[in-house]
């Protein structure tokens, strides 16, 4: 019974040397995904959906013994991180149609993006005392040529 069973085994290890083996191959890569960031700052308004900044309304009577101010507010949205800094075109201004002086201000000078909209101000202020130009009983700047005024954000 020894015989048979030596002859068994030495018959099926012949079998399996006959029997192709199939092996699973694979080979692997590795590889980096290199991503540029361009850094950007934009100014828009807080009204969702407007792009400009709102206009700021002054009102002053002649000779008024206190200075009339207004503010507007708006936004700066810059990547996360970046620094960036605020100025206006000008500080101080007198309107070419009505003749009066006014300043203008920003509520900071400048800041560090964070990825959401920040919001800052201009405030505007027409000081006391001033008569300004006017040929009837009210009149607008609606003709002044130097009513237009720029935020820029340098990054």
């Amino acid at each position: 019974m020894k015989k048979l069973l030596i002859a068994a085994g030495a018959a099926l290890a012949t079998l399996t040397m006959l029997v192709p083996v199939s092996h699973a191959a694979s080979a692997a890569g590795t590889f980096n995904v290199n991503v540029t960031l361009t850094s950007k700052c934009e100014v828009n308004s807080t009204n969702s959906g407007t792009a400009s900044i709102s206009d700021i309304a002054l009102t002053y009577t002649s000779f008024q013994t206190a200075a009339s101010s207004n503010s507007n507010s708006f936004n700066v949205r810059c990547t996360s991180t970046l620094p960036y800094t605020l100025a206006l075109d000008t500080a101080s201004v007198t309107d070419d149609a009505v003749n009066l002086t006014y300043t203008l201000a920003l509520s900071a000078a400048s800041g560090t993006g964070n990825g959401a909209n920040q919001a800052l101000g201009v405030t505007a202020a027409i000081a006391a005392g001033q008569g300004g130009t006017c040929a009837t009983s009210s009149c607008t700047n609606a003709a002044a040529t130097n009513k237009l005024h720029t935020v820029t954000v340098t990054y």
